[in-house]
């Protein structure tokens, strides 16, 4: 999310540390089966989690009735947010890989369904016995107009694929599976002109940006707003704005590091989708942009205890932390001692 994108990889760990040793917690001797980092990837902080008939029966739960209950369990006990994917129930050890494929299914496309802490596959992704896209030619030519960027073509097709959805009578599971056959065709473009980002994570994102206060997820005036902004992100990817971009936001960080410096702020300054900017910025430097920021001004502040008389919350201050508490935490972090420390060493 574009918020998690301002949260730096330290606070990330920290969070996931935590939610980890409250999941173990609650399991107890079935804690082997909590897998840390599972995804392998040092752009994602998430658990896993293999559940067995066992561990329901045990309780006499069912499936849905544990995992609930776990997912209670973690909200109770930490004031993070969290969100439970429940991949498709396979049968046998050698399965499993497919269970966590259909999990990461659903991580892609949950910008566009009702926001829930817990989405089980099976009951997302219904499909119907023919297994055919209703409104292809709707969706086809909803695709064309977003790949061209044109707003009234797009609101004309979002109009036509309604209209088609309410004559058919299309509704529930085969709803989802015309959006799934949308949203899977749209990652696709956007892959073909950039395969080295997360184009899932993306649409993801911008799925759930164009989803506001009064607008209902997955409804006609999201799929418009979503389209919209879609059809602008291709135009970026074409344009090649990450060409000299990154350059420029390096000048910022090195210029503005002490004011209220946001990925979101440098998205709209440079005219580029701020999720796709955060995944540019972490491909060239290997961190987030806000541990990037986090560095410029923890390397400012050393500077200024060495070479000034400041005070300790004068020096937070004058680097970006308002929080003088969370400033000695992230120097500490990076320089491995007290700001108190490092200043009477030199």
């Amino acid at each position: 999310q574009n918020s998690a994108e301002e949260t730096s990889d330290d606070d990330k760990k920290a969070m996931l540390a935590k939610i980890y040793a409250i999941a173990t917690e609650y399991l107890k001797e079935d804690s082997i089966f909590c897998i840390r980092d599972i995804s392998d990837s040092e752009q994602v902080y998430d658990i896993g989690f293999i559940y067995s008939e066992s561990m329901g029966r045990r309780l006499h739960f069912t499936m849905k009735e544990y995992l609930i209950n776990f997912l209670k369990y973690l909200q109770n006990n930490t004031d993070y947010s969290i969100t439970v994917l429940v991949g498709k129930t396979v049968t046998g050890i050698r399965n499993i890989s497919k269970s966590y494929g259909t999990a990461n299914m659903l991580h892609s496309l949950q910008g566009f369904r009702e926001k829930k802490n817990i989405y089980f596959y099976e009951e997302e992704y219904k499909v119907s016995e023919t297994g055919l896209i209703i409104c292809k030619k709707q969706l086809d030519s909803l695709i064309a107009a977003i790949e061209q960027g044109e707003h009234i073509g797009i609101r004309k097709c979002v109009d036509e694929f309604y209209e088609e959805m309410q004559k058919t009578g299309i509704t529930g599971s085969t709803m989802n599976l015309n959006i799934n056959y949308l949203l899977f065709q749209l990652i696709h473009l956007a892959s073909e002109l950039d395969s080295e980002v997360n184009q899932e994570e993306i649409l993801r994102i911008i799925s759930e940006t164009t989803s506001e206060e009064g607008i209902s997820r997955g409804g006609k005036a999201h799929l418009c707003r979503m389209a919209y902004a879609y059809g602008e992100y291709l135009s970026q990817l074409r344009k090649n704005v990450s060409r000299g971009l990154l350059g420029d936001i390096e000048g910022e960080i090195k210029k503005n590091y002490a004011s209220n410096l946001t990925l979101k702020d440098l998205s709209e300054k440079y005219y580029v989708n701020s999720a796709y900017l955060g995944q540019l910025f972490r491909r060239k430097y290997g961190c987030s942009f806000k541990d990037c920021l986090n560095k410029k001004r923890i390397e400012e502040a050393a500077r200024l205890l060495r070479k000034t008389d400041m005070k300790i919350y004068e020096v937070a201050e004058s680097v970006g932390y308002k929080d003088a508490d969370y400033f000695v935490n992230k120097f500490i972090e990076a320089m491995g001692c007290t700001p108190t420390k490092y200043k009477k060493n030199y």
